[in-house]
């Protein structure tokens, strides 16, 4: 658990975060998305466990 949580710190420092979903449908397209959600309440609350 400890490197898998490495290298997820070493993913999450960098100032993007590139997410592949395949929704199985066979098909390709593309979009991007921009969102932050780093209110003290939002990180105080997701502090409080591990998922």
């Amino acid at each position: 658990m400890a490197e898998q949580e490495t290298l997820a710190a070493a993913h999450l420092a960098g100032d993007e975060v590139e997410l592949s979903i395949d929704l199985g449908t066979g098909g390709s397209g593309t979009a991007r998305m921009w969102t932050c959600d780093l209110s003290a309440e939002y990180v105080h609350i997701n502090a409080d466990y591990r998922t």
